[in-house]
């Protein structure tokens, strides 16, 4: 008997123009393959059926099943099929045929964590050219606005961070977030909180696998997460989702090791390249009483040949950072918003926040359009997590750390805010700083538009909130603000400010052996 796919919100599955860039190179990274050789497990033997609103969650989780360790290949061919949460167990290849696709129901209740997952599995392969579409737009509460798809002709930062949104309602914080489709209710509407599933792809606990040739579209949550997993391929892959769907991250490295990720196209509403060490897994919920969903640090992980286009963060380390995050690289890539405004938020975006010791990174080769701040440092307190035990709080009582940061040779026009490169100072007087950042051959452009400026006496110390290269006001300076910092240098550094500046490049406060070449 068919089981047709019922929508949970019916009424949230609109798109407007300006939610997906329209001119994607997909041939560029996207082409026919062939079936690999062994046994191979066609969907449509299982029951599979292509017709449009047609359930084959079982079958085709029956394919995965019958295809468990034997070293075959899992066949969607002949369309698009419409399923729940899959899970793909070890020595299996999901092979989605060029022309042919998985798309995820739109039924809140087929799902558990993720539409596609691979947890606790090795040698595991997800290819072929075709599609994995998620309709993440139903998952999701309609924007109070739509795109914006011209300029705003100005720039203007909220003084005093009073809400998440950015009020007041001209800031340029406020105007993009009014686009954003949030699960939540964040305008205090009285509408129940979406759970939606927390991830399109979920690669969680597994080793050796390679996710190449395929196209994630229109995430329902995070894109790609790689979780507690080690030895992964990432590479020729297109992430084209709903650029005003919160949360939709392109690819979150999480606690994992030996991640290699190359030659990707990623257009999102969230940060594009992202990796984390949090204490669990979740970004709704903490429980570290379940062992099960504790995490562990990130490193030796390599990022080349990316182009990103996000409204949050191309680039970014954070913000959940329990553990420690080292050996990270990044270079060749581009980092751009092109068509939508507000620019985004940050092309790199480095940030300790919950106690991780992050280091060793290095970032080089990077080209930004229309990137409102190019760079974006900060150590702070937040602690979302708390600690383990009481030795765990002993040791990270006074935060984590950020040391030996390389980025070089960096290109962006259409810069907006000032880089900032900031450590914290907490009311009892206690100074945690960033240490060893080398900023060299980087060349920057304002966007020669209006400069809305209302800079404080005093900078805000962000020690316990959320850190965000927007939420910390005007700074004092137009290129670069370093504050609570030890061992910086700016090695050839150009910044050309809007033809209205006043302000100086560079402005310090609390900086110990700053070195400018």
């Amino acid at each position: 008997m068919k089981v047709y796919d019922t929508p949970t919100f019916p009424e949230n599955g609109i798109i407007y123009a300006g939610d997906y860039f329209t001119d994607i190179p997909y041939h560029l990274y996207i082409s026919k393959e062939d079936i690999p050789s062994g046994p191979v497990f066609d969907i449509r033997d299982y029951g599979a059926t292509a017709e449009a609103g047609v359930l084959s969650t079982e079958a085709i989780q029956k394919a995965l099943d019958e295809a468990a360790g034997k070293g075959g290949t899992v066949l969607v061919t002949g369309g698009a099929y419409t399923a729940g949460t899959l899970s793909i167990h070890s020595s299996t290849t999901l092979f989605i045929e060029s022309g042919s696709s998985l798309n995820a129901s739109k039924n809140l209740d087929n799902f558990s964590d993720a539409f596609i997952k691979a947890v606790d599995a090795e040698n595991v392969t997800i290819c072929g050219g075709g599609r994995i579409n998620a309709n993440g737009e139903y998952f999701v509460y309609l924007p109070h606005e739509r795109p914006l798809l011209a300029p705003l002709g100005y720039t203007k930062l909220p003084p005093v961070l009073t809400d998440p949104m950015g009020s007041p309602s001209d800031t340029t914080r406020f105007k993009y977030r009014e686009r954003i489709r949030y699960a939540e209710d964040k305008w205090k509407e009285g509408k129940p909180n979406i759970k939606r599933p927390m991830y399109t792809v979920w690669i969680r606990g597994s080793k050796n696998v390679s996710i190449h040739n395929i196209i994630i579209r229109d995430s329902l949550d995070w894109s790609l997460s790689i979780d507690m997993s080690e030895h992964i391929s990432i590479h020729d892959m297109v992430i084209d989702n709903n650029r005003h769907v919160a949360n939709t991250d392109g690819i979150d490295i999480m606690s994992s090791k030996h991640v290699k990720v190359k030659h990707v196209f990623v257009s999102t509403a969230d940060d594009g390249l992202c990796v984390k060490a949090p204490m669990v897994q979740g970004h709704d919920s903490i429980n570290v009483e379940d062992s099960s969903m504790t995490m562990g640090p990130a490193e030796d992980i390599e990022i080349e040949d990316a182009v990103v286009i996000s409204v949050m963060n191309a680039f970014k380390i954070g913000t959940e950072t329990y553990f420690d995050i080292k050996d990270v690289s990044c270079r060749n890539c581009t980092f751009m918003l092109p068509d939508i405004f507000p620019a985004g938020v940050s092309g790199i975006s480095i940030e300790s926040a919950d106690g991780s010791n992050i280091s060793g990174i290095h970032l080089e080769n990077i080209t930004m359009k229309n990137i409102s701040v190019p760079v974006f440092i900060s150590l702070c307190r937040r602690n979302k997590f708390g600690y383990l035990s009481d030795d765990d709080r002993k040791a990270k009582a006074k935060g984590g750390s950020v040391s030996d940061i390389t980025i070089e040779n960096v290109n962006a026009e259409g810069m907006e805010s000032t880089c900032i490169i900031t450590g914290f100072r907490d009311e009892e007087g206690y100074t945690g700083r960033v240490e060893n950042i080398t900023i060299r051959n980087l060349k920057a452009a304002y966007l020669d538009n209006e400069e809305r400026l209302e800079i404080l006496p005093e900078i805000r110390e962000n020690v316990t909130d959320y850190p965000e290269s927007n939420a910390l006001g005007d700074m004092p300076s137009y290129g670069f603000y370093i504050r609570h910092a030890s061992g910086v240098t700016l090695d050839n550094v150009h910044v050309s400010p809007r033809s209205t500046n006043t302000r100086p490049m560079l402005e310090t406060d609390d900086v110990e052996n700053l070195k400018e070449i």
